[in-house]
């Protein structure tokens, strides 16, 4: 199944991270019932959401283990992300059901109408073609509130934090494969291949800080540029793009082999 189980096709591809406890997962109990929320509740949010959701088949078993889903977050028995983790059928699962920040006429039409009208930290119950949804709304931006994106970079500012050794300051990411950073790599620049995302997007928030700048380096800059939209999906706002990638650099730095 695609991402289209909320998104339109043209929608960026979103991983999602493990499950872990923490305060910001417990939820506060809302009605459950086939509206997506109670009236006295309902919001307006007039700028991006992020969210996160578990869906399920579009039928009434789905919809009772939603209802069980619901109790076990009121009595804070179990957290949502380990629910979409183990239970949700959209590939957002493997990211907690975290979709990321969304804004009007990214998702159809039911999935938005309950997204931007409930609550932040609540959640609400939303049918669309797809299935059957429980819906957590993460954060909100008011219009005209810059929403995190990629930044782009380039390779001489990047020589500067590699030459001053300020690895401490910052997030060095290359997502090239193994072969490749076998034959040429930057000092300091962890590896994190792009075609083994689907595991290490698991454990990434525990190895480096999503609060850091982060800086993604390739080749040449296109497969940086995806895993920069991973990362943005993940909760990292501060995040770049190297220009050129590793090609470039090499073109500064000729320690680093070009190939």
């Amino acid at each position: 199944m695609s991402l289209a189980c909320a998104y339109s096709s043209a929608f960026r591809r979103l991983l999602s991270a493990s499950a872990r406890p923490s305060t910001s997962s417990r939820i506060r109990r809302r009605p459950f019932s086939v509206s997506s929320s109670s009236e006295s509740s309902k919001v307006n949010h007039e700028g991006a959401v992020k969210v996160s959701h578990i869906l399920v088949d579009a039928t009434e078993p789905g919809k009772a283990l939603l209802s069980e889903f619901q109790t076990l977050l009121d009595g804070e028995a179990e957290t949502f992300e380990g629910l979409a983790t183990m239970h949700s059928k959209c590939p957002s699962s493997s990211r907690g059901g975290n979709l990321g920040y969304i804004t009007r006429g990214q998702t159809v039409a039911e999935f938005e109408r309950v997204a931007f009208s409930t609550p932040i930290n609540e959640v609400a119950f939303a049918t669309t073609p797809f299935g059957h949804h429980l819906i957590k709304v993460l954060d909100a931006k008011e219009s005209g509130q810059a929403v995190p994106q990629m930044q782009s970079i380039r390779v001489d500012k990047v020589k500067q934090y590699v030459d001053s050794e300020s690895f401490s300051e910052v997030n060095l990411i290359d997502c090239r494969e193994e072969h490749e950073f076998a034959i040429a790599k930057v000092d300091g620049f962890k590896l994190y291949p792009l075609s083994r995302a689907e595991k290490w997007q698991m454990t990434i928030e525990m190895d480096v800080d999503p609060e850091k700048k982060t800086i993604v380096m390739c080749h040449g800059g296109i497969r940086s540029a995806k895993v920069c939209q991973m990362l943005l999906s993940l909760g990292f706002e501060d995040v770049h793009n190297v220009v050129g990638g590793i090609d470039a650099y090499s073109s500064i730095d000729k320690s680093v082999p070009r190939y």
